[in-house]
């Protein structure tokens, strides 16, 4: 049995529902042999608050009757991370495992069985000798019912494929699942060559929760462990993978280069927006291209990883960071299979909060200086612009020209962790990144759609890259640049965008010029994303919003759209805007240097879970747009600036 889940109320519903019947039953029945999967954090909870459960396992493992498979700690996705992290999330486990039941894994699961030819290596080193792999990542004619070799660069590992197609219900009958799974030995015995050699077979099949808590239910091992004492002539037997290694060596020569699970492989054409169809064999970073919040998050570890590793001041600091960076590491922030990539909000943005904590121990060591830099943080062959602050992370990207990660070091989150929509799903193709300090060009009816939530048009400079024609560490500026022509009156326009890095945010300085040769008359808008960093199980967490205009103030309804207001005279005039984030303790604020119109509104995503193909409540995005009106003659231009602030509150109750 192997679980997905890493939050602890998850682990007591486990222990009552299955673990706690399924011990007793093995306890009852020392005929019955049974293998388990456990996580770091999962073991780690049932020594503190079920011990009474891992005496009764470690009791059934001394007396060879159960084994404990090994894994990464966090179950993280092993073939992404450094080597070095590798081993030390496998060596965690092993460890842990071996503190408890008094003896050390031989074989290791893989999350969502994501696997890579160059992980050989890594579990030679930390002594596995075995890994189980869904069967369909098995080239299909060395699928014999026994178990196969590895090679890699003079190293082996051996391979254990599992079978999904026998896994039972709980109203299987027994007779019915024996006959399936003999019928199936038999029809590959006909076609191989080790019937004579080895005529003993291994069926391996693994089982989440949902399935063992039916099994368990209904009382099905009961039944099953009297099927086979009172069945003498089934091949059926229970047993331990270990075990059946020690007996039986014969081993297929196979070579598996990448692999992932088929639930995680139809994720990878599950929209039907998806661009990157193949008929080759996805890969994880197939993924990850189709999920870009997961492959942002991939993006944030591998850079907090390489900062750590760096890092020589303090090696207790060092030691509390790459804690935290392992945490951060969990499958299930990453892809999370559990329900389908679209619920794993929670869990993204806790990884991003262990990622922040592990920033701040290397930060407070009184020896960080603040900084920008330019290199390829994405990897996609183009210069990201990295500014690391006391207080907040963040990085501009070319496309867009817009901040598209923003991490408060207040163990808040990542606030640009936005969504973006998608027709299947919200009706609308938003076609663009969404980010903070986001730059759109529209006209008049162009402009009435973006409020009213409709597609509103290319807008020009959002889905543009822009250029980068000045980049200055030591004065902590960046200015880019971008021509484009907008496509109704075919005029030429360009727009220099000038960032200045400060500690408590950054101010943009923006030059508009028309380049055609009639007057350009439209609307410039400068939109900001704000991800809910608090989101969870569907409860949304809105901002506090207050816009300043001259002698008044507006408490807006965060939970509504400003259109009817931007229809009235209201929201015209604005000199200064704050959102708050009341629970994390945050405020953002934006002042322009001149007045300007503004438009908010929430965007509540809806995405299907996976099993159910339910729509359910998976994300929220706030969108603040400050707008103005321009009108330039032929080659003229036009100066705004907007001042953005964070500052750091006092906690409140959220706003819900």
């Amino acid at each position: 049995m192997s679980v997905c889940s890493d939050n602890p109320d998850e682990f007591d519903k486990m222990y009552q529902t299955v673990y706690k019947p399924l011990a007793r039953f093995l306890y009852s029945h020392p005929d019955f042999k049974f293998t388990f999967s456990f996580t770091g954090p999962q073991l780690l909870y049932y020594k503190k608050k079920r011990n009474e459960f891992l005496t009764i396992i470690k009791e059934l493992v001394e007396r060879n009757q159960v084994e404990i498979l090994g894994g990464g700690f966090y179950a993280p996705v092993l073939p992404l991370l450094f080597p070095v992290d590798r081993n030390t999330q496998i060596d965690m486990l092993s460890t842990e495992i071996r503190q408890t039941v008094g003896k050390r894994p031989r074989g290791i699961t893989m999350f969502a069985d994501i696997w890579d030819s160059s992980l050989v290596n890594n579990l030679q080193t930390c002594g596995i000798e075995y890994a189980l792999l869904d069967s369909n990542s098995i080239p299909e004619n060395k699928r014999n019912f026994l178990y196969n070799i590895m090679q890699d660069l003079g190293k082996t590992v051996e391979i254990f494929p599992y079978y999904n197609e026998f896994v039972p219900s709980g109203d299987t009958p027994c007779d019915y699942f024996d006959k399936s799974i003999t019928k199936a030995v038999e029809k590959a015995e006909k076609q191989d060559d080790y019937f004579q050699i080895n005529p003993d077979k291994i069926v391996i099949i693994s089982m989440n929760y949902k399935t063992l808590s039916q099994l368990v239910e209904n009382k099905w091992f009961e039944k099953f462990a009297d099927y086979l004492k009172n069945t003498p002539d089934t091949r059926l037997k229970t047993g331990i993978i270990d075990e059946y290694r020690k007996n039986q060596n014969i081993k297929i020569p196979a070579y598996i280069p990448t692999a992932m699970n088929k639930v995680l492989d139809s994720w990878c054409g599950y929209l039907v927006r998806n661009r990157n169809k193949s008929s080759f064999q996805n890969t994880v970073y197939n993924f990850m291209e189709v999920y870009p919040a997961c492959r942002n998050l991939y993006n944030r570890i591998t850079y907090m990883t390489i900062l750590i590793n760096q890092y020589k001041n303090d090696k207790m600091r060092k030691k509390a960071a790459r804690e935290k960076l392992l945490e951060a590491q969990s499958g299930n922030a990453l892809l999370c299979t559990y329900n389908g990539p679209f619920t794993n909000t929670k869990h993204r943005q806790n990884a991003y909060r262990s990622l922040i904590t592990a920033e701040k121990f290397l930060k407070e060591d009184g020896k960080f200086t603040e900084s920008i830099s330019r290199f390829d943080y994405t990897n996609d062959g183009l210069n990201e612009y990295i500014c690391r602050m006391q207080d907040y992370f963040a990085y501009i990207s070319l496309l867009g020209g817009a901040v598209q990660e923003l991490d408060v070091m207040k163990n808040c989150g990542n606030y640009a962790d936005n969504l973006s929509r998608v027709f299947e799903y919200d009706g609308v193709e938003d076609g663009y990144n969404r980010g903070i300090l986001v730059d759109h060009l529209f006209n008049a009816d162009q402009f009435e759609r973006y409020i009213n939530g409709e597609a509103a048009g290319d807008g020009v400079f959002s889905r543009i890259y822009y250029k980068d024609i000045k980049f200055s560490a030591n004065r902590k500026e960046l200015c880019l640049s971008a021509e484009a022509e907008y496509k109704p009156t075919h005029q030429k326009v360009s727009l220099r965008k000038k960032y200045i890095f400060t500690s408590s945010g950054l101010s943009v300085q923006y030059i508009l010029k028309n380049e055609s040769q009639n007057p350009l008359k439209l609307k410039f808008a400068v939109e900001s994303n704000f991800a809910d960093v608090s989101f969870e199980s569907e409860k949304i967490n809105y901002f506090n919003i207050e816009v300043a205009e001259p002698e008044q103030v507006h408490l807006l309804d965060a939970k509504k759209s400003t259109q009817q207001l931007n229809h009235s005279s209201k929201l015209k005039n604005v000199e200064a805007i704050r959102l708050t984030d009341s629970f994390k303790g945050v405020s953002f604020g934006f002042e322009p240097n001149e007045q300007c119109g503004y438009f908010y509104t929430p965007i509540i995503f809806h995405r299907p879970d996976y099993y159910t193909n339910q729509l359910t409540t998976t994300a929220a995005t706030f969108v603040s747009t400050l707008f103005w009106d321009i009108d330039i003659e032929s080659g003229k231009e036009t100066e705004k600036t907007i001042n953005f602030t964070i500052t750091s509150l006092k906690k409140s109750k959220p706003v819900t």
